[in-house]
């Protein structure tokens, strides 16, 4: 019995002393668990404050406070700051006793160019709190993906800034790469110094790999399948910006690009385009063959 009342005081006094030390609990998340490099980072950070009262955060950290990340890169070394990171909870007021949930991105605050696995933890501050609070660990990976097509070219005269010197050249490139939930297509533009931009283009259903031309003004044409009998059709271009986006539906021919090398045109052969909410619908971002089309 006296070990009874010894092992409940004790329980009693560890309960009664939590508020004391979590003024805040912090809860850190990522949507996926694989990226493609330079792909964009989102951390969902869950914040509830148990201080008794309210934590507002400006643009004077010192005078306020702040929410960073501790990242550890695959070689074990902390990720760093870039120049232009700002405080994600610039403008927030979290009211005693509530939950505040921050989506911050991730890789607009911190260098992660390593491909491999990565740990993220999230740690608040507050000049009104005893202490810094972090979250537990969450885990992540990048991967540098799998390359199925890829082409060199130049920059219209349209892209280039007045007086500019000539430009490098562009590597558009189309990856592949398990996210964790799908295995999925990307479009990479780069010129070896900078990346213009990552952008998903579709999953792998398995058939073929996207069919890719680059017209006359370097635009990437791309025609993917996305089911048996329905077609993605994109247009980027040379700063890896959608210009055009139709869906296209198989016939008795399978829509196909070709180019027209005289004119530097990319055309679209055979299927037909298809109509949004009578040949097919978009589900999660992708288009489905409607049930009175099949």
């Amino acid at each position: 019995m006296k070990r009874m009342l010894i092992s409940l005081l004790a329980i009693l006094i560890v309960l009664m002393s939590l508020p004391l030390y979590a003024q805040v609990s912090v809860g850190v998340a990522v949507n996926r668990g694989n990226y493609l490099l330079y792909e964009s980072i989102y951390a969902k950070v869950i914040l509830r404050n148990y201080s008794g009262q309210a934590l507002a955060f400006s643009d004077d950290v010192a005078a306020t406070g702040t929410l960073k990340f501790f990242i550890e890169m695959p070689d074990q070394t902390r990720a760093e700051l870039r120049k232009s990171a700002f405080n994600p909870l610039l403008g927030t007021i979290i009211k005693p006793g509530a939950t505040q949930e921050v989506l911050v991105p991730v890789t607009s605050l911190y260098v992660l160019t390593k491909p491999g696995n990565y740990r993220i933890r999230a740690v608040i501050s507050h000049k009104q709190l005893t202490s810094e609070y972090q979250s537990d660990t969450a885990n992540f990976s990048i991967s540098n993906g799998l390359t199925v097509w890829e082409r060199t070219v130049g920059v219209p005269d349209l892209f280039k800034k007045k007086e500019e010197a000539a430009p490098p050249p562009r590597l558009m490139k189309v990856v592949t790469f398990n996210d964790g939930k799908d295995k999925v297509y990307c479009l990479i533009i780069e010129d070896g110094k900078f990346v213009y931009g990552v952008a998903r283009i579709g999953s792998d259903i398995g058939n073929f790999p996207p069919m890719c031309e680059v017209d006359g003004l370097s635009r990437v044409h791309i025609m993917i399948q996305a089911s048996p009998n329905v077609f993605s059709y994109f247009i980027y271009d040379i700063n890896c910006d959608l210009s055009e986006k139709e869906v296209y539906v198989k016939t008795n021919t399978v829509p196909t690009i070709v180019m027209d090398s005289k004119e530097g045109m990319v055309v679209v052969v055979g299927g037909r385009k298809g109509l949004k909410d009578v040949d097919y619908t978009e589900e999660n971002g992708k288009p489905v063959l409607t049930k009175d089309a099949e």
